[in-house]
């Protein structure tokens, strides 16, 4: 593989030709499932009690395993709340997933090319809980360049990808991310958190200056899978040099593009196209 290009990819053990097994009963097994599930269309959140009535299992038959799955990280409460949510762990499990794989190998060749175009460094990530992964990332052509480091993991709202990911949530699954991030960071301003937010739903994307980095120009968008399903965001960190042929905004043209070739190698449904921002 080229040097300007790396790729995180899931490790993957294959156990050779399946076996029929034996159909045992692990009721402690069954019981978390139980809970995951019941819990998977009930955003809003639910009670020990309200998860015992709905399994039509005692609380004593719940509690210990409410407790398990909450210690392993797989449900979430707030400071001063009875109710208890999924939490992203089940996502972050299934972006470890071959999947991932498929993503990659469908936006590999666009990205190389996007690179090249472009004059500009592009990476992909994935929500991993309350932050964004990279898993892959194609460096610029050019002699002088930014990118960022494959498996590096940063906090969603100082990126334009983990930005345009939350934009691109159910809206009760990404209130309750927003309310997670507020609460483990007093300082976000939640209503303009708001307003960042429903800007990237109006225009398909954002365009900003990097909160991490003088000179930077994020310019990230998502890319969808068949169900529609924002499942990564393409970011180029838009870098402003003498060799570099395009503006911003012809960059934001070619990004687009990408992400929508990329969408359609995925299955995603055709959709308007949202036009190009403005400086």
């Amino acid at each position: 593989m080229s040097d300007n290009v790396r790729t995180l990819r899931p490790e993957v053990v294959s156990d050779g030709e399946q076996q029929a097994r034996p159909a045992y009963r692990v009721p402690a097994a069954e019981k978390a499932l139980d809970i995951l599930e019941f819990m998977a269309g009930r955003p809003e959140g639910v009670t020990q009690t309200e998860i015992s009535t709905g399994l039509g299992r005692s609380i004593h038959e719940v509690y210990r395993i409410i407790q398990l799955l909450e210690k392993r990280g797989y449900l979430v409460r707030g400071a001063k709340s009875d109710r208890y949510h999924l939490s992203l762990k089940l996502f972050e499990l299934a972006n470890k997933h071959p999947p991932v794989n498929r993503l990659v190998d469908v936006a590999l060749p666009v990205m190389r090319r996007l690179a090249e175009g472009a004059d500009q460094s592009c990476h992909l990530a994935v929500l991993n809980g309350t932050e964004i992964l990279i898993v892959l990332q194609v460096d610029s052509p050019l002699p002088m360049r930014y990118s960022v480091a494959l498996g590096a993991q940063f906090p969603i709202l100082e990126t334009s990808s983990g930005a345009v990911l939350l934009a691109c949530l159910p809206e009760a699954a990404r209130d309750h991310l927003v309310d997670l991030l507020v609460e483990a960071d007093a300082s976000t301003d939640r209503d303009e958190l708001r307003k960042r937010l429903a800007s990237i739903e109006l225009t398909g994307f954002e365009m900003r200056s990097s909160l991490a980095v003088d000179g930077c120009f994020n310019i990230s968008l998502p890319i969808r899978d068949h169900l529609g399903t924002a499942v990564a965001a393409l970011t180029v960190p838009y870098l402003p040099q003498t060799r570099a042929r395009f503006d911003r905004n012809t960059v934001l043209k070619q990004a687009q593009a990408a992400v929508l070739e990329i969408s359609r190698a995925l299955g995603a449904p055709e959709q308007a196209g949202n036009p190009a921002g403005e400086d």
